[in-house]
């Protein structure tokens, strides 16, 4: 249904910066992220904000071109990255295996089908796997879910929780000196493809036990990282900068990860039935996809506090297949519009609502869920501050 080159137009009309605009950076990414937001950030390319992302002057093109192994640093430095996220634009939508906790519920009777059979029904809310018992002082978790299909990389959904120093007063970078951690969790061993961007070379300088198993240690560039298997089979990659590359400090933070999901920014409050997550990038974007049919998706996405235009302009220079109308939402001014598709793709929907906090939102959808349906929808919208 939606294209990149789709996805794209309308994703850059909500950014509130352009990549012109940006810095070069010398990282491959994944994903488009602001910047100008005063923070230093690598990330590892395709995947997870897997060390937090590095900020965007290549996310585009990683996006529409062959994925390359990530270069050095490619890890770390989270501090813009995520914090970056939460004021950012989207990228397009991520399509994954829909295996994962936290997806829609089973059918109900909570809205009419649509005239091609899609019911709307009460989701559940999306989760991140585990948590945390011993967070580090001062940070903030921001969660990612990655993998699960080419744009994003062809390896198993992974998750990645990047803990970085925000000011909650801006949600801008906080504190200085705090350091950063990132933590990565693999179905698989993340070094057995180059599509996870598992970032040290060669082999572990060292060895420590995390919770009763031995782990690999790695020290490279300022950046500590371990990594293990859990009993479950899961791998962990833990990575500390600044104060937090310290091994008593990590090998402390791996023995306290708990399997207790914790709810991630965005949430749904209706989802189709039979749709499950795809990914979701904390305080960004949410996509669901129908399990039944992967080219249909859902993306809720929010626009960053910087972007200071009018609701209108996120709609400028988009063709639309049907007058755009004026309709409330959450009890705000909102914008509804069928958009015309790309390349002999079919119309879909994007609605535009306001947050209680005022940022806007936006929800991208097929045309298989009505109008009605579409409004339904982010009536039930929520985000996180």
């Amino acid at each position: 249904m939606l294209t990149d080159r789709e996805l794209d137009a309308l994703l850059d009309g909500a950014a509130g910066v352009r990549d012109a605009d940006l810095p070069a950076l010398p990282a491959e990414v994944l994903t488009a992220v602001t910047a100008d937001a005063g923070l230093s950030l690598v990330v590892a390319e395709p995947a997870s904000v897997l060390a937090a992302r590095q900020l965007v002057a290549d996310a585009h093109e990683a996006r529409t071109t062959s994925r390359r192994r990530p270069r050095r640093r490619t890890v770390v430095r989270a501090a813009t990255a995520l914090v970056a996220l939460a004021a950012a634009w989207t990228t397009a939508v991520v399509v994954g295996s829909p295996q994962e906790p936290g997806s829609p519920a089973a059918p109900s009777s909570s809205a009419p089908a649509s005239p091609g059979g899609i019911a709307l029904v009460a989701a559940e809310a999306v989760t991140f796997p585990v948590s945390l018992e011993r967070t580090p002082a001062g940070l903030t978790p921001f969660y990612s879910r990655r993998g699960g299909m080419p744009q994003y990389g062809d390896t198993p959904p992974f998750h990645v929780a990047a803990f970085l120093s925000v000011d909650p007063e801006t949600g801008g970078p906080g504190a200085a000196g705090l350091g950063q951690v990132v933590l990565s969790l693999y179905p698989e061993d993340p070094r057995s493809s180059e599509q996870y961007g598992f970032w040290p070379e060669g082999d572990p300088t060292g060895s420590v036990t995390v919770d009763g198993v031995e782990a690999g240690v790695w020290l490279q560039d300022g950046v500590l990282s371990l990594l293990w298997q859990r009993a479950d089979g899961r791998w962990v990659w833990l990575a500390g900068e600044g104060p937090q590359a310290s091994t008593p400090a990590l090998v402390a933070l791996g023995g306290s990860i708990v399997d207790r999901p914790q709810p991630v920014g965005l949430q749904f409050g209706l989802a189709p039935a039979g749709w499950s997550v795809g990914g979701y990038e904390e305080s960004r974007s949410l996509d669901l996809v129908s399990d039944a049919d992967p080219s249909l998706s859902l993306r809720l996405s929010v626009v960053g506090p910087q972007y200071t235009g009018t609701i209108d302009a996120l709609l400028d220079g988009m063709p639309t297949a049907a007058p755009t109308e004026a309709v409330p939402v959450q009890g705000r001014d909102g914008r509804l519009a069928l958009l015309a598709g790309d390349l002999g793709s079919p119309p879909f929907w994007t609605l535009l609502g306001r947050l209680p906090d005022g940022r806007l939102f936006r929800l991208l959808a097929p045309q298989e869920l009505t109008r009605e349906q579409v409004l339904q929808i982010g009536e039930q919208v929520t985000a996180a501050p």
